[in-house]
């Protein structure tokens, strides 16, 4: 299922099983050192809370990097960066759509 589901008129956040599977699509398209650093960096999906517009909404930790967790934030449906508050809450952010290639490329993994 869609986040946004067009037929009802309703978004609907992902699931553990739909991140899962549009992670290992967008694994796919990364280069194979990208692959690499992504299943070193990998842990068990998450949810933490993120600030957003004056609420605390949860998004999905993928990956622990160096500079902060990798996460995806299903309302923007795309990956970004981020590193918690105090209250272990993450920031509030951009509005970026990132796929997973190019987080990774921002975040060093080039290859």
């Amino acid at each position: 299922m869609e986040p946004f589901d067009a037929r009802a008129g309703r978004w609907e956040p992902i699931t553990g099983d739909e991140l899962d599977a549009l992670v290992a699509a967008q694994l796919a398209c990364c280069t194979p050192d990208q692959q690499a650093a992504f299943a070193a960096l990998r842990v068990p999906f998450h949810t933490v809370p993120l600030h957003r517009l004056g609420a605390v909404e949860p998004v999905w930790v993928v990956a622990h990097l160096a500079d902060g967790w990798l996460y995806y934030e299903d309302v923007e449906e795309g990956f970004e960066m981020g590193v918690p508050g105090e209250d272990g809450a993450l920031p509030a952010r951009g509005c970026d759509q990132l796929e997973l290639t190019h987080i990774l490329h921002r975040a060093g993994c080039v290859g």
